[in-house]
């Protein structure tokens, strides 16, 4: 009896996004006012837009991460940055 081959053989981890953009085209309609003006003050600091969850049903997550891409910031709705720590480690190599 002969086993079936595995379907997917790719090891890396599947992209669960699909084909949106990490950082989609119309950031600026997707942001408050507050949380565009801390992602530009954080942008003097060398910190980078990283990418925005899309969940559905819920708001959406805009993350940050520093120079070195060691750590990494949620913008909340009103502007305030909060330690973000689901992050896949392969995800920025």
């Amino acid at each position: 009896m002969n086993a079936p081959a595995a379907l997917n053989t790719n090891t890396t981890t599947a992209e669960r996004r699909g084909r949106q953009a990490a950082i989609p085209d119309q950031l600026e309609k997707l942001l408050s006012f507050e949380q565009s003006v801390t992602l530009t003050a954080k942008n003097q600091f060398g910190w980078t837009l990283a990418f925005v969850r899309r969940p559905l049903f819920q708001d959406i997550d805009v993350i940050i991460q520093n120079p070195e891409r060691t750590e990494f910031m949620r913008i909340e709705e009103d502007g305030s940055t909060k330690p973000f720590y689901n992050v896949r480690g392969g995800d920025f190599s």
